[in-house]
């Protein structure tokens, strides 16, 4: 009888594993922010034009030129949009005329109610003499994803097996 329950609690166990890992609140349409910029490179006094699709209705959308892709803090440029009822937005962000030749990142992001960032995706944009071989978009994901949390249940199955394997050891 035990050996039935132990069995049922890990059959459960890897069917919990096998279903979907993250359910998020919402109105269950996937959201998957996306921005294009036109051009991808300037100078200072230059606009640049960006769209976007993906953006959740119910929050604004910050557009940002920045030097760091990874946060918006200490943007050179901002602007905020409200997104169409299908997840659509554009903006013109101005390059600032005071700024320096280099590699600088035009970021699209929404955050959440209570400030979270909730998605972001941002662009490469060149100012002056600079390499634009390497001028690729790059999303990001919030942490805690999927990957985490199914590691996480790994480790439980994993460490429920030996248990089990040690009790049976134990008992005989």
């Amino acid at each position: 009888m035990k050996r039935l329950i132990i069995s049922v609690l890990l059959l459960c166990l890897v069917a919990l594993m096998a279903g979907p890992v993250y359910a998020g609140e919402g109105d269950d349409v996937p959201r998957d922010i996306r921005i294009t910029i036109s051009p991808f490179s300037g100078v200072g006094g230059d606009t640049i034009s960006v769209s976007g699709s993906g953006a959740d209705p119910s929050q604004p959308v910050i557009i940002t030129l920045s030097s760091r892709p990874d946060t918006a803090e200490g943007a050179l440029a901002t602007e905020t949009v409200t997104p169409a009822a299908d997840g659509t937005f554009s903006a013109t962000l101005t390059v600032p005329t005071d700024i320096a030749d280099g590699r600088y990142f035009v970021r699209g992001e929404q955050f959440t109610v209570n400030g979270n960032v909730m998605q972001y995706y941002y662009n490469t944009f060149a100012v002056g003499n600079v390499d634009l071989g390497a001028l690729l978009p790059v999303t990001g994901v919030v942490p805690g994803t999927s990957l985490s949390i199914t590691a996480t249940l790994a480790l439980l199955l994993g460490l429920a097996m030996v248990a089990r394997g040690v009790y049976a050891l134990v008992t005989r």
